[in-house]
């Protein structure tokens, strides 16, 4: 097997907010240094490791059959549930590893806005990994998300997935970040729109990379 240490995601940055937070901005700025490399919203990380999870997945066979067999299996090895984050920890790291390798450069960015479900799973696979939580006023949010997605229509949006990211997402944000502790680099829109070189800058700054500076433009 790989070397746990050296895919434990010292390469890796996540950037988790809700939709319509800022994310994208972002990313865009980060994507633009000539180290980090980045695309679109990968979501490459939801689905295996919402397999752990007892309910919140609607497929077409029997998902509370399938996470049994799944605790089944592990309950007959010794690592347990450690050996399937170890397994999804290589997976993740052969496509996230490719991508950097295509690309020349040395880290991945992966800006899915609803890892916000599985911040302490994702934490737990990638320990080594940066993680950057982006706020946004709430109310900002269900504003930019009405006018963008549903043409200011409440009762639609209401019936909506997009619901559940204006009802919940900020109190799973606020749990991941008192999960990450001190390894949450929290930013807020607000800071990014009214100062951005600023807020970029003390991104970077507790990113921890040494060549991952962002000069100033003159």
């Amino acid at each position: 097997m790989i070397d746990n240490e050296s895919v434990a995601g010292k390469n890796l940055i996540f950037l988790i907010s809700q939709p319509r937070a800022g994310s994208t901005l972002l990313q865009r700025i980060l994507g633009g240094h000539q180290d980090i490399h980045t695309v679109a919203e990968p979501w490459l990380m939801l689905h295996p490791l919402y397999a752990l999870k007892a309910k919140g997945i609607e497929t077409e066979y029997d998902s509370n059959l399938a996470r049994n067999g799944l605790d089944d299996f592990l309950l007959n090895v010794p690592e347990g549930l450690d050996l399937y984050y170890e397994a999804v920890r290589e997976m993740a790291t052969v496509l996230y590893d490719r991508k950097l390798a295509l690309s020349g450069k040395s880290y991945f960015l992966d800006k899915t806005p609803r890892y916000y479900l599985i911040i302490s799973e994702l934490y737990r696979t990638f320990p080594k990994a940066k993680f950057i939580i982006l706020l946004r006023n709430p109310m900002a949010v269900l504003s930019s998300t009405l006018d963008t997605w549903f043409g200011n229509k409440i009762d639609i949006l209401k019936k909506s997935l997009n619901y559940k990211d204006l009802i919940e997402g900020p109190r799973y944000l606020i749990e991941g970040i008192e999960h990450l502790k001190e390894d949450a680099i929290v930013a807020h829109y607000e800071d990014l729109v009214v100062d951005p070189e600023q807020t970029v800058l003390r991104i970077c700054g507790k990113l921890e990379y040494a060549e991952l500076r962002f000069e100033p433009r003159p």
